[in-house]
């Protein structure tokens, strides 16, 4: 789906599982159309950020312009700092909001957005998931891409805790789809939102959930 595509909503909220290239194609066609349109691309949408996103929509301009906003994850206090911007910008600006994964969002923030969901998450997620789910809850700690997952560092050399995240993440759209109990959800959401904490150990998180979460045949 190409921008042009796009509902004309003031904050249009992507779900791809492919972020990276798809928001790639979107930002090389927004960019033909205006300087003024701004990328925001980032693992981790952080505070800082959400500045910078504000401060952008609030900046006068005569002509409309975009905010492409591209992460995997986004902190509680970017969503809580960007609230206001998304429900009521300024005339003639528009958010797209590009993620993998919208459970990273909170209520409030979906509710201002007009979703849409293009493909489902990844191959290999979809897959890990459901092995992981299928596997005795006593041996999935012993899978060999649990194993690879918390042995996986990020691009600074610390532990990949947004890898972490996505993987559990992954687990709660399978899970959904099994229909399972809403509480295991619930719980596996809950843990997700931890997984970003330097304090969190993902082994841990991993092993919580290997033992909580029902053998999915």
């Amino acid at each position: 789906m190409k921008f042009s595509d796009l509902p004309l909503h003031h904050a249009v909220l992507i779900t791809h599982p492919d972020r990276d290239v798809y928001g790639a194609g979107l930002w090389e066609e927004l960019q033909k159309n205006s300087p003024a349109h701004r990328y925001f691309n980032q693992t981790v949408l952080d505070i800082e950020t959400a500045r910078d996103i504000i401060s952008f929509a609030q900046a006068a301009y005569n002509e409309e312009k975009v905010g492409l906003i591209s992460f995997n994850t986004v902190s509680l206090p970017a969503q809580n700092a960007m609230l206001k911007v998304l429900e009521e910008p300024r005339p003639g600006v528009r958010f797209i909001l590009l993620t993998t994964h919208k459970n990273t969002l909170i209520e409030t923030v979906l509710s201002r957005v007009h979703h849409i969901q293009l493909g489902g998450i990844s191959n290999v997620e979809v897959r890990h998931a459901q092995e992981f789910l299928s596997t005795s809850p006593s041996f999935r700690v012993k899978l060999s891409f649990v194993t690879t997952l918390l042995a996986g560092v990020d691009e600074e050399g610390r532990k990949d805790r947004e890898a972490v995240k996505t993987f559990i993440l992954s687990l709660v759209e399978v899970l959904a789809e099994n229909h399972v109990e809403a509480r295991y959800i619930t719980e596996t959401l809950e843990i997700a939102s931890y997984a970003s904490d330097p304090s969190a150990s993902g082994k841990a998180l991993i092993e919580y959930l290997a033992l909580l979460l029902p053998q999915i045949k």
